[in-house]
């Protein structure tokens, strides 16, 4: 998939009912689409940003 042909009007916020930022924001993430849309859906976190805080300090505590 060509990210270029689909990008989103505001490239830090996520939409999950797109179905092309959901596989973009997966891959950028390293997570499957399904874990990637859930995991938005559960944290209500939108900001591409904000998430990936939450998944450095989550994955940072469990490391711990």
């Amino acid at each position: 998939m060509d990210e270029n042909l689909f990008r989103s009007l505001d490239d830090d916020r996520i939409n999950i009912d797109e179905y092309y930022e959901v596989e973009l924001w997966s891959k950028h993430f390293g997570l499957s689409p399904s874990v990637f849309k859930n995991l938005v859906k559960e944290t209500g976190i939108t900001s591409a940003e904000e998430l990936s805080g939450y998944l450095h300090k989550k994955f940072s505590e469990n490391a711990a």
